[in-house]
């Protein structure tokens, strides 16, 4: 079994088709290794649709005053690139870690997802789930105080563990979590601090973990 086929195979989005429809799809992707911080996509360009094999990429945007503003994070599975929207994008893409990431042409996806109708449900929810995990993200920088943005920024990246607790594993820096917030660096360790002081959250490393149920309770505090 070649390697991009393989990879495929682990994605959520191609599980449960046979071999032979996934050769097919498998046959339309280029796929290339980015290093850590490599730019993959950026306003201007067009007509490729990219999927995250392995690694993790940031979609993020420069504001006209220079500062960065990450809008999210992708994980193996996703998708980003041109998915049809009106007018030009203004976002960029870079790989977080070393990555390995394929592309299709616009058409040529669409027209693969049309084929298979578990494809095209499977899509639908993937970009309505992180439409709508941006949406309330982008409220909340509008509406709430930077201590109930940390917090539910905490509990969107949280994964649950088996306990019901959950833990936020992947190695965010302050100034990450501070782009993603619209605050300062500063603010961010400062908020961090409180919230390990209040037993609100307890770092092992570099993951925090918490009670989400708990921690809901000061969201709207």
């Amino acid at each position: 079994m070649n390697k991009k086929l393989w990879y495929i195979q682990q994605l959520d989005l191609f599980k449960g088709l046979a071999k032979d429809k996934l050769q097919g799809i498998e046959s339309l992707f280029a796929m290339k290794e980015y290093c850590k911080r490599e730019v993959i996509f950026e306003p201007g360009d067009k007509d490729k649709v990219f999927l995250v094999k392995t690694g993790q990429v940031e979609l993020y945007q420069i504001t006209p005053s220079g500062k960065k503003v990450i809008v999210e994070r992708l994980l193996p599975g996703s998708f980003f690139g041109d998915l049809g929207t009106d007018g030009d994008s203004e976002l960029f893409v870079e790989a977080t870690t070393d990555s390995y990431v394929c592309s299709l042409n616009k058409d040529k996806f669409f027209s693969m997802v049309s084929q298979y109708p578990e494809l095209s449900e499977k899509l639908m929810k993937q970009l309505f789930n992180r439409l709508t995990h941006v949406e309330k993200r982008m409220s909340s920088i509008a509406s709430d105080s930077a201590f109930q943005r940390i917090i539910k920024l905490l509990l969107n990246l949280g994964k649950k563990k088996a306990d019901d607790s959950m833990i936020v594993s992947e190695k965010f820096t302050h100034e990450e979590l501070s782009q993603m917030l619209g605050i300062s660096r500063q603010t961010v360790t400062t908020l961090i601090n409180q919230l390990e002081k209040k037993g609100l959250i307890t770092r092992q490393g570099k993951s925090i973990q918490f009670d989400p149920t708990r921690l809901k309770q000061f969201s709207t505090s």
